[in-house]
């Protein structure tokens, strides 16, 4: 269901002006996660309080961005991707990928994609706080790859089960598969979680070691 909507940014889908809608539920618990609290929020009709707005603003706001907490796992996603498309948005995912097998499917009408990956592959169940089939993960880098020209991978740098050798095994992946971009974000402070984030010079010693396997950008940082 829809939680939530920020009707105009430049975050979520990298170079335009787009709308964000914010699905809740997540296969994944993450405990540095910023949306567990989607849940609480009060349920936004898409057909009535959505759609005819995203059309009364389409000459400016062309781009819609799907995001969650995880929005595959939501029923009314395929429903939303089709409406979207057939009335012309360009379509925006920001997904874990852990369903590949929703991502070949709808690959034809999305445009970009950002995809987290959480950790090194060996350290995934740590940091997603549950059992996790990397091989799934893989698919659906390779999908994106193969299939997107506008797409971006990110990390979460979150110092409690992330460090340096993490993110560079990363990249070296990533690198290996010709991946065009790679983000390392700043985990931002939650509540009731006492780890402190990682230093700008910190993360920028990271992305110099990321970036000799693949193009790494900073996001986030605060002196």
């Amino acid at each position: 269901m829809i939680k939530s909507v920020l009707w105009a940014n430049m975050l979520d889908y990298p170079g335009h002006v787009s709308t964000s809608l914010f699905f809740d539920g997540c296969n994944m618990d993450c405990e540095f996660c910023q949306n567990k609290l989607l849940a609480k929020e009060k349920t936004i009709d898409f057909d009535t309080e959505i759609l005819p707005k995203l059309l009364e603003r389409k000459e400016m706001v062309e781009y819609v961005v799907l995001s969650g907490g995880e929005c595959t796992i939501a029923k009314e996603c395929q429903r939303v991707i089709d409406v979207l498309h057939r009335n012309g948005f360009k379509i925006g995912l920001h997904t874990n990928g852990y369903y590949p097998e929703f991502l070949e499917k709808n690959i034809s009408k999305i445009s970009y994609i950002g995809m987290d990956i959480k950790n090194s592959f060996e350290n995934y169940d740590d940091i997603s706080g549950v059992e996790i089939d990397v091989e799934k993960i893989k698919k659906s880098i390779d999908i994106i790859i193969n299939n997107l020209k506008d797409y971006e991978f990110r990390t979460t740098v979150y110092p409690k089960y992330i460090d340096t050798e993490d993110c560079e095994q990363i990249a070296k992946y990533l690198g290996e598969k010709n991946a065009k971009i790679y983000v390392l974000q700043q985990y931002k402070m939650v509540n009731g979680v006492n780890v402190i984030p990682f230093s700008k010079e910190k993360l920028e010693n990271i992305r110099d070691l990321c970036n000799k396997y693949v193009k790494t950008n900073l996001r986030g940082i605060k002196d």
